[in-house]
């Protein structure tokens, strides 16, 4: 009885290993069979899906990117600064104090532009009002300061990293009457 027992003991062990290795060879047969022109799925539909970024919609690579939007006039604040305007048209000298690069444009006069770190760029006869954004490739903070020089017509930006989060700033306003505002 005692051999019997072990007899089926070793058959058990046998048939078990046997099925272990019987299955991963059953399943790799079936896999590899060719599909119809021996290629499999020439053209996934993955590949037919928009690019996604994580936690934004849906971006098409065909489309140019959307236009920096000024804010609102009643998100402004009170006036930094008053340049005069000369015939209408002011011109900006926009100084990127910070060690990064800072996107602005100008809304309706110029695409979008870059500014190095540590650099300057003067914006000339700007049509009053105008509206400038500004943004920082890595979304840091700006904060901006500003200054006329008399009669001139030329006001100096100095763009600088914000401390904290309620200090962010991302765009200047010059209105009609040479009033600076911030947002």
């Amino acid at each position: 009885m005692r051999k019997l027992n072990r007899s089926k003991n070793k058959l058990v062990v046998i048939c078990g290993s046997l099925l272990f290795v019987a299955i991963p060879l059953n399943s790799l047969a079936h896999t590899s069979s060719p599909t119809t022109g021996g290629v499999l799925n020439p053209k996934p539909s993955i590949f037919n899906e928009q690019l996604y970024r994580r936690y934004r919609s849906p971006i098409n690579p065909t489309k140019p990117s959307a236009p920096l939007v000024p804010p609102l006039p009643e998100e402004s604040s009170n006036a930094i600064a008053t340049v005069t305007p000369i015939n209408g048209k002011v011109s900006v000298k926009l100084k990127n104090t910070t060690n990064t690069a800072i996107t602005y444009e100008a809304i309706k006069y110029t695409e979008r532009r870059t500014l190095a770190a540590k650099t300057e760029v003067v914006l000339k006869d700007l049509p009053a009002p105008v509206t400038i954004t500004l943004v920082r490739p890595d979304n840091g903070f700006i904060q901006i300061a500003a200054t006329s020089i008399a009669n001139s017509g030329l006001l100096e930006v100095s763009l600088s990293e914000a401390p904290a989060l309620n200090e962010q700033q991302s765009a200047i306003r010059i209105e009609k009457d040479g009033k600076v505002l911030v947002n």
